[in-house]
């Protein structure tokens, strides 16, 4: 015969403490030593979902565009990796008024190797978050992105 364990109840203080564990982060230094920023460890579901809703909403920007252009387009490869940065890490994230705006910093976080050496250092799994949050919407991702070649190949 196994005996059960008494199941918990939930209270405020469990509560307290489930999300304090969410709140892990790690110090890493970056360009060879010379900044310090500071990683999540864990990516919340709320803030994936930000990161997803941000980069739907910049593409359908570009979507409703009629300046189109293949640099454009091509300036948007970047941009889902520096909204992460934005949402994962200490690193200051200018406020962006344009999609212009946003590939100017993301060109930034590449080309000065931030990006590479925050990536390198994020927990693979909790990117598969990101990943696996982008293939429930990626419906509504390949139309956009569809649509946006198209519309860039008929000008």
């Amino acid at each position: 015969m196994t005996v059960k364990k008494p199941i918990k109840k939930l209270t405020t203080q469990a509560l307290k403490r489930l999300e304090s564990e969410l709140n892990a982060n790690k110090t890493i230094s970056i360009l060879n030593n010379s900044y310090e920023v500071n990683i999540q460890q864990v990516f919340r579901e709320s803030r994936v979902e930000a990161v997803v809703i941000q980069y739907l909403a910049l593409l359908q920007e570009l979507k409703n565009r009629t300046d189109l252009n293949d640099m454009l387009i091509a300036g948007t490869i970047g941009l889902l990796n520096s909204l992460i940065i934005k949402e994962f890490t200490s690193i200051p994230y200018p406020q962006c008024k344009s999609i212009e705006d946003h590939i100017k910093v993301s060109h930034v976080l590449l080309d000065t190797g931030i990006m590479n050496e925050v990536f390198n250092a994020f927990n693979p799994e909790e990117l598969q978050k990101i990943e696996e949050k982008f293939k429930s919407t990626n419906q509504n991702l390949g139309e956009i992105l569809g649509e946006l070649a198209l519309t860039s190949s008929l000008e």
